[in-house]
């Protein structure tokens, strides 16, 4: 009975020990969602977003509503942005409105970027302005480009060694052919 109590203690310190170095996510907090929501962002969606991004001290770092710039297209997954913003956009309606808090390692990490120090906490207001989903033409175009090139590269081996093998065959044909009349010629003398 001590030995499992022993064990139990083990595996339990070991566990606390591994969640507290479980790295933090994106956190999420939805400021408003439509009333009618059947269409949600996904990997491979091209989505339009308005968003403002601020330092933890609140400093305001980036927006799509400056006059220089507008709103940002792109297609989810593609990694067009930092990581924390995609997780954080990752089922979203159209007109859906959210709150991220992204940590470091999914945004720029220790090397910062621009006006965002090293290791910082980045927090996005983000809204979802436009959303056009995946057609079923471009899914299957996806899935089969995992077929089409070792599909391809076996058809050319194959090709390849077929022409490989009828070329041994010519060349040895001949020697083959000629060995197969002298053996007559001399069944005739003979």
């Amino acid at each position: 009975m001590s030995d499992m109590l022993f064990s139990f203690l083990i595996f339990s310190l070991l566990g606390s020990l591994l969640a507290s170095r479980k790295l933090k996510d994106v956190l999420v907090t939805v400021e408003y969602r439509p009333g009618l929501c059947d269409l949600r962002a996904d990997d491979g969606d091209k989505i339009t977003i308005e968003y403002t991004g601020y330092l933890e001290s609140g400093v305001e770092f980036d927006s799509t509503k400056l006059p220089e710039r507008g709103p940002l297209n792109f297609t989810l997954g593609t990694n067009t942005v930092i990581p924390g913003l995609e997780r954080g956009i990752m089922g979203m309606c159209s007109g859906e409105r959210r709150k991220l808090v992204i940590p470091s390692h999914l945004a720029y990490g220790n090397q910062g970027y621009r006006t965002i120090p090293g290791d910082s906490t980045i927090f996005f207001d983000v809204e979802l302005t436009r959303l056009k989903k995946k057609s079923v033409l471009e899914k299957s175009l996806a899935a089969l480009q995992f077929f089409i090139f070792p599909l391809t590269t076996s058809l050319v081996i194959f090709y390849l060694w077929n022409k490989m093998n009828a070329t041994d065959k010519s060349a040895s044909s001949p020697q083959q052919q000629g060995s197969g009349k002298r053996s007559r010629r001399n069944r005739k003398r003979g």
